[in-house]
């Protein structure tokens, strides 16, 4: 098992630094956005993976010749309080220190996982008390003409006007489509024509739709656990970036380029959409904080471009090749991992 750890530990190496560093800067991610989601996401499971599984395949070396059998087999030993059979193993405090290691690293992204899960759930309900408060949804003839640039009836609209002069708009996830909330200042609806206007709603609503808090979420919570990782920081801004480009997409299904192009321009979505990794505080959001309204990273120059100047999408054999890389980053740690060397 000692080779399968080696393998591990330099996959893991791998995902962790020169791999981001090309993936972030790859040219396709502009031309398939979903695609470039798809080999995130895989890299951060994989690597997540091999990281934690390197040191407990090491450790759990002496216990057999596959990780599920020697996991029984430590689990055996302890409850018998057989401590004198590891000097039989040859067990040294090498295999311990790793084995502790794995574990206590696999806990530590969980936990991460769930207290970042839990403190972005109290922020979104305590954010949405005070829209409720502060806003009034949006009806009569302004949800009919969004409704109908977007094909939606109003009593699935789930707007809410905020009475602000800064053009605003960004949305608030729910744990349902109907609990979700697309926020909207009067600066904005006081700037936007009718089609601009749909076009950022269409953008907004494309997030909730494809639940791409979900995502930044857990890339959030990534960063978090191992900030110093140059993948950690790679991969949150990129997915970042992604899911404004697929929310791009979604908007041009059905509205004018011209139209989105200029909605950004003018409002705050194009130049900050707060979900998890920049939630601000409520009395920022209502105040128009310069801290909040910064221009960030999410208007870079591959947004920027291909909203523009639309590229060619992947052809079906680079597609291919990209989807082949995502199940072999998923299956093969997995399978080395469940069924040994």
């Amino acid at each position: 098992m000692t080779f399968l750890a080696v393998c591990l530990a330099a996959l893991a190496l791998a995902l962790a630094v020169p791999v981001p560093r090309v993936l972030s800067q790859a040219k396709f991610r502009a031309r398939s956005p979903w695609a470039a989601m798809l080999l995130w996401q895989a890299i951060a499971l994989a690597g997540g993976l091999s990281m934690v599984g390197a040191p407990i395949v090491y450790g759990l070396g002496p216990f057999g010749e596959s990780v599920p059998g020697a996991a029984l087999h430590v689990l055996r030993l302890s409850a018998a309080a057989d401590f004198a059979a590891l000097t039989e193993l040859d067990v040294h405090a090498g295999h311990i220190f790793a084995l502790c290691l794995g574990v206590l690293l696999g806990c530590h992204l969980l936990a991460t996982l769930l207290l970042t899960y839990v403190r972005v759930l109290g922020q979104r309900r305590r954010h949405r008390d005070v829209v409720r408060l502060l806003s009034t949804p949006v009806q009569g003839d302004q949800a009919a003409t969004l409704g109908r640039h977007l094909n939606l009836s109003p009593e699935l609209l789930h707007a809410h006007v905020l009475e602000h002069d800064a053009p605003l708009a960004y949305c608030l996830p729910g744990r349902t489509n109907s609990g979700s909330v697309t926020v909207l200042s009067r600066g904005l609806l006081d700037q936007l024509s009718e089609g601009e206007l749909a076009a950022v709603v269409a953008h907004e609503q494309t997030h909730l739709q494809q639940r791409h808090h979900f995502l930044t979420m857990a890339f959030e919570a990534w960063y978090r656990a191992l900030p110093w990782l140059p993948t950690t920081r790679h991969g949150r801004a990129a997915v970042t970036e992604l899911t404004e480009m697929l929310a791009d997409d979604g908007a041009l299904r059905a509205h004018r380029r011209e139209d989105l192009v200029r909605a950004l321009a003018l409002s705050s979505s194009g130049l900050e959409h707060r979900d998890v990794r920049r939630e601000a505080t409520v009395d920022e959001t209502f105040t128009g904080d310069p801290a909040v309204q910064e221009q960030s990273e999410l208007i870079t120059t591959a947004r920027l471009r291909r909203l523009l100047v639309p590229p060619e999408p992947l052809g079906r054999a680079a597609l291919g090749g990209i989807v082949g890389i995502v199940a072999a980053l998923i299956l093969v740690p997995t399978a080395a991992l469940l069924l040994g060397p």
